[in-house]
């Protein structure tokens, strides 16, 4: 794959009715370019499990540096993109065999200038993310997030955490600083109160669906039961100030993490050995 080239911030939105716009990597993508990141290189490759026979492989190498910029990463030609619907079927990295290593797959927008444009003292940080952490697969995490500072550890984010094997919600927290305290519960961000539990959920052994909608007062997370019928997993409505609104590229990617540990427990180790995500398809506003 091509490493992208640098495309101007105009604000872009889906327009009202457009159907969204899938890749589902067969080949080359017109739409998305390694970002050349040392942790592996994304490949085409035929998978059975796959829609159509062939998925996207993001294989992170043994001994990864940590943070995303030692991981293995897509990125969105167009850094434009605006309100509508994302998405991935995906199956995210395995660690079997490894123990408690640090291992993320992630799907998000992402823009990040480190301006302040909303004045509230902490660099801009638009995001919104689906992620998985590798020792903990039956439990997706969903962030938005508009503000970070790298040198302070000040956030603006919000982050829910759900069990797809029980449906129970095990996390809803808006903080302003990074391993802060829970600010209190806004009316209409914590909705629903559960989820439709999926028998056996492991994100990392199985392909899944998962899509958000991104709209000015609103995000919607959601996949799909067993029935193929939608399930619903975050309805955001809080205050739209907690809601990015800035142009975005959207990414995937897998990446070592020696900070971020699962709920259950510690992990944080270095991966020893390939860890490997498979992409069958990704979803993009029109």
């Amino acid at each position: 794959m091509a490493v992208a080239a640098a495309v101007a911030f105009v604000a872009g939105t889906a327009p009202a009715g457009a159907a969204p716009r899938v890749e589902n990597w067969t080949g080359d993508s017109p739409y998305f370019s390694s970002t050349g990141a040392p942790g592996g290189s994304p490949s085409v490759v035929s998978h059975p499990e796959a829609d159509d026979g062939k998925a996207l492989r993001m294989q992170l190498e043994p001994r990864p540096a940590p943070g995303p910029g030692g991981g293995v990463e897509i990125a969105s030609n167009d850094k434009s993109y605006g309100y509508g619907t994302y998405g991935t079927r995906i199956r995210t990295a395995d660690c079997t065999g490894q123990g408690r290593v640090g291992v993320v797959t992630g799907t998000f927008t992402y823009s990040s200038d480190h301006s302040d444009a909303n004045g509230n003292g902490v660099p801009d940080n638009d995001e919104i993310d689906v992620e998985v952490l590798c020792a903990q697969p039956h439990v997706l995490w969903l962030t938005i997030w508009t503000d970070y500072s790298d040198a302070t550890g000040a956030v603006r984010k919000i982050s829910r955490a759900i069990d797809m094997r029980t449906g129970r919600v095990l996390y809803n927290c808006y903080v302003t600083q990074l391993g802060g305290d829970c600010a209190d519960p806004v009316e209409g961000e914590n909705n629903p109160a559960s989820v439709t539990p999926i028998e056996g959920f492991n994100a990392a052994t199985q392909f899944h669906t998962y899509l958000f909608d991104w709209q000015p007062g609103s995000v919607t997370f959601w996949t799909y039961n067993d029935d193929g019928s939608k399930n619903v997993l975050w309805d955001y409505r809080g205050p739209a100030n907690r809601i990015p609104h800035r142009p975005s590229a959207f990414m995937q990617n897998v990446w070592h993490t020696n900070s971020w540990d699962p709920l259950d427990g510690p992990a944080h180790d270095q991966p020893q050995a390939a860890t490997t995500a498979y992409i069958d398809s990704t979803t993009l506003p029109r």
